[in-house]
Parts: structure tokens; C-alpha cells; sequence
């Protein structure tokens, strides 16, 4: 079926129209085609459902261990003057994790929009300097194939408005991903686990590529470094690798992850306020606050509040 001069043709597109006319092909394709593709569809999203479902269940049984190879792995860390960019609608109160769970989350946190069956947890993020801050921040949309911007550029011509302001502070336990042989014991634990034949049938058939588990070291790093983290959780409703193991350090009570940028190098911070409890940790405001209600510094006595919007914080 076409559309030509505002009718709809069916038929035989090849004499349907005029020699050298302008053809708009509105829909191509048989219903059996349209049934192929919409039980296609169903399949690979029960494909990776299943999939993180079996591997969920075995991280579950050895949480324990996972727990303690995680937090052995975790070194203290100050930081001053690094920079946190947020929405505008974030600005008055630039310690709220809240834009964090909106849509998918971020590279380390789980938002609202992946399946409910998912553990949903907010993360604050910041970088070392303004210019990585911006581009994390801003530079995260898929541009055209041919588009010549860097990502610098990209994150300068982004018309939404953001706050970026200086913040410091002092974690008692970090997970440092910049150093590769930290995922070591990790990598060492799940590298047996085990894919259902059921599951591993189901991937040839949909041709899915790699259909195992991470056995290396490198290929861990290079999953929850991805630049495309972002298209399991957009595409099949269920969290990217790097939102699992993020999970995994929330659960384990650590403060947070260390980890390179993946448009500048340098290095970037996801906290968990609420692991503060029970630590000397803290973030702390460099600027004096936009409002007096509004907290300038996180710890262990306040951390609830990283979780409050600016109207929750604000007593109008």
C-alpha cells in the first residue's frame, strides 16, 4: 500500500503512478511477516528476561561471597572540587538523587522505566572536572551516523538547561573501577555460572551473539564501561551489566564506584547516600546553598534527604 497525492493505492505499486512521480511507501510486508516479526520480538524479550533471571538467581546464592570480594576490593577515597551538572529542575537542591530514577536510571542505578521486577535504586554522580560533568551529563543522545560533532560539541549545543555545581568529600569504601584487576575474585566467582540448555536453544535460534557468561576479567570491564549501556535496558526491559553490578555494590553497603568517563577519560564518581549510614562518609556543597533549608552537606545522619525533591526539602 502507497500513498500518492494524498490517496491511498493498492494494487500493483509498478502501474500505479505516473513515470518520474514521488512515491511514499507507507508499509511494506505481508501479515504473516507482521506475525513473524511480533513473535520474534516476544521471543528475545523472554530470551533476555530468562537470561538475567537464571544469572540473578545463582548471584543470589553465593551474595555472601560476593558481598566480601566486593568490599575487599574497596579503598577510601577523598575528593575536592569535583563537579556535579543535574537538570535545572534539580538546581535548588543539587544533592537529590530523584532525576536518577527517572526513565531508565543511570550507568549504575536503576530507574522506574526498566521491568518492576527489577530492584529500582538512585544514584548521585559527578565528575572530576566541568567539562567531563557537562558531557556525562549532556552528551549522552545518539547523533547521525555522520554527524562531525564531538562529544564536547555535543553536550555545548544541548539546549536543555543544567545547574553544575563544585562539591567535596570523603568515602570510606570505594569500589575502584579504573583499575582492571579489581574485578579479578569477582570475575573468578561467576565465571561457572551456568545458562539453561533451554535458554542457550532459544539464543541460536534468535541468533543471539555470545549467549554465555563473562569468564574474563577484560570483558567484564569492557561490559560496565560500554558505550552503548544504555540499549538493553531501553530495548528489553531489563538492566545493562554495569546497573547489576552497580547493584551489587549498593547491596553490599559500599559508598560508591569509581570509574573512567567513557567521553573523556578522566575520572567519574556514582555515590550511594544511603550507605552512608554507620560511616564517617560525606558529600559536601563548596558554594554556599541556593536556599537555607537546603542541605549543604550528606552523611550519615542526613542521607534521606539525597532522596527528597526540593519541594520535600523547601517548607513553603
Amino acid at each position: 500500500m502507497v500513498k500518492y497525492r494524498g490517496k491511498i493505492i493498492r494494487g500493483r505499486i509498478k502501474s500505479a503512478f505516473p513515470k518520474g512521480s514521488v512515491q511514499y511507501l507507507l508499509e511494506a510486508g505481508t501479515l504473516a511477516d507482521m506475525r513473524a516479526a511480533k513473535q520474534t520480538t516476544t521471543e528475545l524479550l523472554k530470551y533476555h528476561w530468562n537470561n538475567y533471571s537464571e544469572l540473578a538467581r545463582q548471584r543470589n546464592e553465593v551474595q555472601d561471597q560476593i558481598k566480601q570480594i566486593l568490599t575487599q576490593a574497596c579503598v577510601p577515597f577523598e575528593f575536592e572540587k569535583w563537579q556535579r551538572a543535574v537538570k535545572y529542575k534539580y538546581g535548588l537542591h543539587p544533592f537529590s538523587t530523584v532525576g536518577s530514577l527517572s526513565a531508565i536510571g543511570g550507568r549504575f542505578n536503576t530507574g522506574s522505566g526498566v521491568n518492576q521486577e527489577v530492584p529500582v535504586f538512585p544514584g548521585l554522580y559527578l565528575a572530576k572536572d566541568k567539562d567531563t560533568a557537562l558531557q556525562e551529563h549532556l552528551g549522552q543522545e545518539k547523533t547521525h551516523i555522520n554527524c562531525k560533532l564531538s562529544p564536547r560539541e555535543i553536550a555545548l549545543t544541548n539546549p536543555s538547561s543544567e545547574t553544575i555545581v563544585s562539591v567535596s568529600g570523603k568515602l570510606d569504601k570505594v569500589f575502584n573501577l579504573t583499575k582492571l584487576d579489581n574485578l579479578t575474585s569477582f570475575v573468578a566467582l561467576i565465571k561457572n555460572f551456568k545458562l539453561s540448555k533451554e535458554l542457550i536453544m532459544l539464543a541460536n535460534k534468535l541468533q543471539v551473539k555470545n549467549p554465555g557468561v563473562i569468564k574474563t576479567t577484560r570483558k567484564l570491564f569492557e561490559t560496565l564501561l560500554h558505550p552503548d549501556w544504555r540499549s538493553l535496558p531501553s530495548s528489553c526491559d531489563v538492566p545493562a551489566n554495569s546497573q547489576i553490578f552497580g547493584h551489587l555494590i549498593y547491596s553490599s553497603g559500599i559508598e560508591g564506584i569509581l570509574y573512567p568517563s567513557k567521553f573523556t577519560g578522566k575520572e567519574c564518581l556514582v555515590i550511594f547516600p544511603k550507605n552512608f549510614v554507620g560511616t564517617d562518609s560525606f558529600v559536601a556543597l563548596d558554594d554556599e546553598p541556593p536556599h537555607a533549608q537546603v542541605p549543604t552537606k550528606i552523611d550519615a545522619t542526613n542521607w534521606r534527604t539525597s532522596e527528597m525533591d526540593i519541594k520535600e526539602i523547601i517548607k513553603v
